[in-house]
């Protein structure tokens, strides 16, 4: 009976196709590209720009004193620099680890198409608490609908960190193209039951 259920080949990878390379950004990997032979895509500053100004959430990774990755979700911001901005308060470990480490990495995937993401390294180039009220309260009303955040303490204060983007990876795909990509039968069209 085992070997009957094991007559499907399964497939392990997914293999994108029919994507179109979009070649007109500062946000082009050419390290990547160079390293895997030119398969890789180029992300442009209007698809990441649509990705921070959407109700993403972002997932950032700092650095712990050991060394470790200690990621979390945040939500995120973009400047007219293209810097990104994320709003933390004083006390939280993020701050602790920044301090110490300035380099971070973090994700963006569009919540409504999975496949619409982008990855950055980079480094905090500024903390500053000017503003970080007002800057919530934006943030709130992007994410939340309405520009209060109730689960602040009021005697920590907020701050803004600002991230200067060294390198950018990313994929856009049309939602279109998912089922384009593998198929969950085996080669010979065998379906199971």
């Amino acid at each position: 009976m085992v070997e009957e259920k094991n007559k499907r080949s399964i497939i392990d990878h997914v293999e994108i196709i029919d994507t179109i390379p979009n070649t007109n950004s500062a946000y082009s990997d050419t390290e990547n590209k160079e390293a895997s032979n030119g398969d890789s895509e180029t992300i442009s500053i209007e698809n990441v720009s649509t990705l921070f100004k959407g109700r993403n959430l972002g997932y950032l990774a700092t650095l712990s004193t050991d060394g470790s990755p200690h990621v979390t979700p945040v939500w995120v911001d973009i400047d007219e620099q293209n810097n990104i901005l994320i709003n933390i308060s004083e006390i939280s470990a993020k701050k602790k680890h920044i301090d110490k480490d300035p380099r971070i990495a973090i994700s963006i995937v569009e919540q409504y198409n999975h496949y619409n993401m982008v990855s950055i390294k980079g480094r905090v180039i500024e903390q500053t608490s000017i503003g970080a009220d007002e800057h919530l309260r934006k943030l709130a009303l992007k994410y939340l609908g309405f520009g209060k955040y109730y689960y602040r303490k009021p005697k920590h204060k907020r701050i803004i960190l600002k991230i200067k983007p060294e390198k950018i990876m990313g994929l856009s795909l049309h939602p279109a193209f998912y089922f384009l990509a593998y198929s969950p039968f085996d080669t010979q069209g065998q379906t199971g039951s």
